[in-house]
C-alpha cells in the first residue's frame, strides 16, 4: 500500500490533469489542503513536495504554490542535502525544520532535491552521480561528517556545509551561531543576579555542542564563574537523569543551563519531582527554541535556532557555488528568549 502522502500527491496530480487547477493557479494553502483531506499538515507537505520535485507544483515564498507547465524530470537541476543516518528519528525538532527550508527555497529558485543519508558513504556517492547531483549541502554534526564532506569535494563535488566548518579545506559554511547564542543566555541569568550555575552539556563528539559549551564557559569565565559542567546528551531522559543526580547530591544551582530544549524539559520534570520550584528556586534555560518550549509550565526560557533559515541559506549557497559565486561563509544569530523560566534568585529579589 503506497504511503499517504503519495496517495495525497496521486489525487492533487488529478485534480490538475482534470483542469480543476491550471498552469498559473494558486493552489489551496497546505493548511487548507489538510483540513479539506483529513490528513496531517507534514503529510500535505510530502505531496506538495513530490509534485514540485516532479515539475508540477512550485512554491513561491509569500505568495503561494502555483501550477506550472510539465517538464521532463531530467531537465530539471538537481540539488544534494545530506543528511546524518536515521535522521528521521534522531530529533524530532532539528533535521526537519532545515529540510523544509532548504527544500521550499530550492523548489522555489527551481531546483529538485536529492536527500540523502551518510550511512554509506560511497554507495550515496554513486547514487549522486547517478542522479547528476553536483552540489551537496552536508549537515555537519560530528568531525567526521567533515571528513566524508572534503571527501564529497575531493570527488569534484560542490560542497556547501551546514554548521560551522573548522577544516581547512575551502568550503563555505551557514552555521546558527550557537557559540554567541550561549554566551547571551549566560550573560542574561548572570544579569539576573545568578551566581551558581551547573550546566548540562551535550554530547563531546557534537559539533553543535562543543560551540554551545564553549559559549557557556566563555561568559562565565569572564564573570569570575566556573559552572559544574554534567556531560551527557540532547534528550529528555539525560537532562533529567542529570538533574536528579544533582538534587540527591544536594549541589543544586540556582541557574540551570542546558544544552538542548529537550534536556531542559527533562531537567524541568525532575526539579518539580523534588519539589523545587521552577524558577522560584531554580532558573532554567534551553537552547533551540523547539515547538513545545513555550506551552511547558512555566514556559521554558531558550536560545532560538534559526533552522529553517539556515536550510534556505544553504540551498542559495550551494546555487551560488555551482554559479561561479564565491559566498563568505555565514553565523545566523540565535536570540535568547525569555519566558517564564527564568527569574532573579530569591535571595536578590525585593
Amino acid at each position: 500500500m503506497q504511503p499517504k502522502y503519495l496517495q495525497l500527491s496521486e489525487e492533487l496530480q488529478r485534480r490538475i490533469d482534470s483542469g480543476e487547477w491550471t498552469t498559473g493557479d494558486c493552489i489551496p494553502s497546505e493548511v487548507a489542503l489538510a483540513k479539506e483531506y483529513g490528513v496531517a499538515y507534514m503529510t500535505v507537505r510530502a505531496a506538495v513536495s513530490a509534485l514540485a520535485q516532479a515539475g508540477r507544483l512550485r512554491r513561491i515564498r509569500g505568495r503561494g504554490t502555483f501550477v506550472v507547465e510539465p517538464r521532463q524530470p531530467d531537465t530539471i537541476p538537481m540539488l544534494g542535502l545530506l543528511l546524518p543516518p536515521k535522521w528521521h528519528g534522531l530529533d524530532p525538532f532539528y533535521f526537519p525544520q532545515i529540510v523544509a527550508g532548504f527544500t521550499d527555497r530550492s523548489e522555489e529558485l527551481g531546483y529538485r532535491v536529492h536527500l540523502g543519508d551518510r550511512s554509506e558513504p560511497l554507495i550515496e556517492f554513486i547514487q549522486l552521480r547517478e542522479l547528476h547531483v553536483g552540489a551537496v549541502a552536508c549537515v555537519m554534526i560530528q568531525e567526521r561528517d567533515v571528513q566524508e564532506a572534503e571527501s564529497l569535494l575531493d570527488r569534484g563535488v560542490a560542497v556547501v556545509a551546514i554548521n560551522h566548518y573548522q577544516g581547512s579545506r575551502r568550503i563555505t559554511s551557514i552555521s546558527p551561531d550557537n557559540r554567541h547564542g550561549s554566551s547571551e543566555a549566560a550573560r542574561l541569568l548572570l544579569s539576573l543576579g545568578h551566581r551558581r550555575f551547573t550546566y548540562l552539556a551535550g554530547p563531546p563528539d557534537n559539533l553543535d555542542a562543543g560551540q554551545r559549551l564553549l559559549g557557556v564557559r566563555q561568559a562565565l569565565r569572564s564573570a569570575g564563574h566556573r559552572p559544574a559542567i554534567l556531560p551527557g546528551g540532547f534528550s529528555e531522559a539525560s537532562g533529567y537523569e542529570r538533574t536528579a543526580e544533582l538534587i540527591r547530591s544536594g549541589s543544586v544551582p540556582t541557574a540551570l543551563i542546558a544544552c538542548s530544549d529537550l534536556a531542559a524539559i527533562g531537567a524541568m520534570k525532575a526539579l518539580a519531582e523534588a519539589g523545587i520550584r521552577v524558577p522560584d528556586e531554580v532558573s532554567v534555560m534551553g537552547f533551540g527554541d523547539f515547538r513545545p518550549s513555550a506551552y511547558m509550565h512555566p514556559s521554558l526560557s531558550s536560545v532560538q535556532l534559526p533552522l529553517y533559515g539556515v536550510g534556505v541559506r544553504a540551498s542559495e549557497l550551494l546555487i551560488d557555488e555551482i554559479s561561479g559565486r564565491r559566498a563568505q561563509s555565514q553565523l545566523l544569530p540565535c536570540p535568547v528568549l525569555v519566558r517564564e523560566s527564568v527569574a532573579p534568585p530569591r535571595a536578590d529579589r525585593s
